[in-house]
């Protein structure tokens, strides 16, 4: 994995910051900027940010978080030396901060073990080495704890693409399968279909079981290898004055020449901080006017929907209730998370995944939550614009790291650094 050419950076002491006192910052996948906000309200200087999706990057520059020229549009796997030391030439940096790709990880996913999105960590610690970072800080899902992945060998090469077949027919059935369901016809030869398949993808990891690694593990021992020691902790959103129970493994990783031991954030002692909230910061009749603010406007829902909505208590979701339903209005008992889950608003927010594009439903309205609701629940501020289409505006705020949880770990490297 070693690159070719490295970064040359100035000479920087244990305690100086080799350019002033201004602690600086590089982020990829920096989405639409939940730890990039936390980070700055800290008091880090951004020196460069980047990701491969246009709107996040246009998000950023609307907001003004970073500045033109301050970001690589482009996939992680493409960043060189060169471009690295054209954006921030010589400047030491205090922090690289990357919440990778997680779905291949999430346990939301598929979880196929060669979906190559799960090895792009190994592009984040290519990172690490051409900028030797201070501090060095990977987000993620908590079920990268669990994830396991193969070598790169030619046996797990052939083993890659007939599993790779399996999952993509699998996942036309699964599309069929649900169009079905949805029309109460029958898929009993689907089912079928779908059983065989994934009976001969656990055929085909079990022959290349050798060649099999603990992510985690791996990330620990490329840290290691690069002159870090290494710590990970899982952290909860809503203990640290956030209002989702969000939950993420913080993997920071420190310089063997800094003295101090790094030492993960204190709980808050006063917490609680629920849905209601958060709701109640929003400025509904002001600057959060649907009719002035994009990203309130609820979303138009169909009758049969909202008719199904009204029939979900608060705090339980569609499965609780789906054979009571009337006949009109049944779905599968699959369809239980997402958007057909009512919010209750004396409890935190669970993780805001969204599903068919939008949010859970509204304590007490009958609607999806709206992406400004989503977005304050995340810690963005009430005027903090988001771009692109409202599928877009969704998923960078499910995929954003909370605001709260992030200023907090960014104020314990603070701690660290200076």
């Amino acid at each position: 994995m070693a690159p070719k050419k490295k970064l040359v950076l100035k000479e920087e002491s244990e305690s100086g910051s080799g350019s002033g006192s201004d602690l600086t910052i590089v982020e990829t996948f920096v989405g639409a900027g939940g730890a990039h906000l936390g980070f700055a309200k800290a008091g880090f200087k951004s020196l460069l940010v980047n990701d491969i999706d246009k709107d996040t990057i246009a998000t950023l520059l609307q907001n003004k978080a970073v500045q033109e020229g301050g970001y690589l549009l482009c996939p992680i796997e493409d960043i060189t030396a060169e471009m690295l030391t054209e954006k921030i030439g010589d400047k030491k940096v205090d922090v690289l901060f990357g919440g990778i790709v997680c779905k291949g990880f999430s346990l939301a996913g598929v979880r196929n073990p060669f979906d190559i999105r799960n090895y792009l960590y190994k592009h984040q610690l290519r990172l690490v080495e051409l900028l030797k970072p201070r501090v060095s800080v990977i987000e993620n899902v908590t079920a990268i704890k669990n994830m396991f992945l193969y070598e790169n060998c030619d046996e797990t090469l052939k083993t890659f693409e007939d599993y790779t077949k399996l999952s993509d027919a699998n996942k036309v059935f699964n599309g069929e399968k649900s169009s079905k369901r949805k029309n109460g016809e029958s898929y009993d030869d689907l089912s079928v279909a779908i059983n065989k398949n994934k009976k001969e993808m656990e055929t085909l990891l079990k022959n290349i079981e050798k060649y099999k690694y603990s992510v985690l593990d791996d990330i620990k021992k490329m840290y290691e290898g690069l002159g870090y020691r290494f710590h990970e902790k899982i952290l909860q959103t809503d203990k640290y004055g956030g209002y989702t129970n969000r939950k993420r493994i913080i993997m920071v990783a420190v310089r063997n020449d800094i003295v101090k031991e790094y030492v993960y954030p204190a709980e808050l002692e006063s917490v609680g901080k629920t849905l209601n909230d958060a709701l109640h910061l929003i400025d509904y009749a002001g600057v959060n006017n649907p009719l002035v603010d994009e990203d309130n406007k609820p979303m138009n829902h169909n009758k049969k929907t909202v008719d199904r909505f009204k029939l979900i208590p608060e705090g339980n979701n569609i499965a609780d209730v789906v054979d009571e339903l009337p006949e009109e209005l049944k779905i599968s008992a699959f369809y239980s998370r997402g958007n057909t889950q009512r919010l209750n608003r004396n409890l935190p927010a669970p993780t805001l995944v969204p599903g068919h594009s939008n949010f859970p439903i509204h304590p007490w309205e009958h609607r999806s939550i709206t992406v400004r609701e989503a977005a304050v629940v995340t810690g963005f501020p009430l005027d903090y614009k988001f771009s692109g289409s409202h599928t877009s505006r969704c998923i960078q705020i499910g995929n954003a790291v909370p605001v709260h949880l992030s200023y907090h770990i960014a104020m314990s490297i603070k701690k660290l650094l200076e």
